[in-house]
């Protein structure tokens, strides 16, 4: 039983060592802007974002010679009115990424842009090939490190998704998890379910909902490199404090045994914890 254990104990740390291996390997992913249009122009458009600051020395990636549609760009890049311009295409002070065409779903478009360039504060600007220009008639202030906003061409409104409904299913998502794993261990360390399923819930459902806390609002102001860095931190917390309520609450077994379980049973599931904040935020 021991060895089982002690083979399980070496698994999970080999997992949360790889985890975070590719994590601070690539230093985190940097801002990014989702912008779904609604009500899109029939004819083709290009899209970009407008800034409302100047600088000596702008990065500018988008290249006239590789646009299909020369008149647009050429529109796009004469805009300048009150001091707003289109930021690709006249240039950022830190580097921008994306692309002036967006991507049909279904009845919307997608316009997706990334990297330290990412404004705090836009408008959206649309020319289309008959020369018609549509600007939001509000200026939108990014709160989200990943922001996704949706733009109605027909009001001329910009507004930013709700990010509630995400957050209450990942959530659940890493609860139901949680229960699964710690479950499987606990009957792997031959606690009885039936006797131990009332502090068994009770106390991973509370730190859950505090480690679910801390992490959405990591991830919503910071993005998802701070959020494992607090993940992981908040770990220990969690560990210490499991470690004594599942000493004294657990039926069955020594206390040192049960102080095992709660390590064991967190380490399995902060790998897994990992793995689905990492796939549902860059997924």
């Amino acid at each position: 039983m021991r060895r089982k254990i002690m083979v399980l104990f070496l698994i999970i740390l080999t997992f949360h060592m790889v985890i975070f291996g590719k994590v601070y390997g690539d230093m985190g992913p940097k801002p990014t802007l989702e912008i779904l249009v609604e009500n899109a122009p029939k004819s083709l458009y290009y899209l970009d974002l407008l800034v409302d600051y100047t600088s000596e020395h702008l990065y500018q990636y988008i290249e006239e010679e590789e646009l299909e549609f020369k008149d647009i760009f050429y529109t796009l890049k004469n805009y300048n009115v009150d001091g707003w311009r289109p930021a690709l295409v006249t240039g950022t002070r830190v580097p921008l990424f994306g692309k002036l065409a967006g991507i049909d779903e279904g009845s919307l478009k997608r316009h997706s842009f990334s990297y330290l360039g990412v404004p705090d504060r836009f408008k959206i600007i649309i020319v289309t090939g008959d020369n018609e220009i549509i600007v939001s008639e509000n200026v939108l202030d990014r709160k989200a490190f990943n922001t996704v906003v949706r733009f109605d061409c027909n009001t001329k409104l910009i507004k930013e998704e709700n990010y509630i409904l995400p957050t209450i299913k990942q959530f659940i998502a890493t609860g139901l998890t949680t229960l699964i794993i710690e479950g499987l261990i606990l009957l792997l360390f031959r606690f009885s379910l039936k006797k131990n399923w009332k502090p068994f819930i009770i106390i991973n459902m509370a730190t859950q909902l505090l480690l679910s806390l801390i992490i959405n609002i990591s991830v919503f102001y910071k993005g998802i490199m701070l959020a494992v860095l607090a993940y992981a931190a908040f770990e220990w917390v969690i560990l210490i404090t499991e470690s004594i309520l599942f000493s004294k609450y657990l039926e069955g077994h020594t206390k040192k045994r049960r102080v095992f379980y709660a390590i064991t049973a967190n380490l399995a599931s902060f790998a897994s914890g990992i793995v689905i904040m990492l796939q549902s935020t860059l997924g």
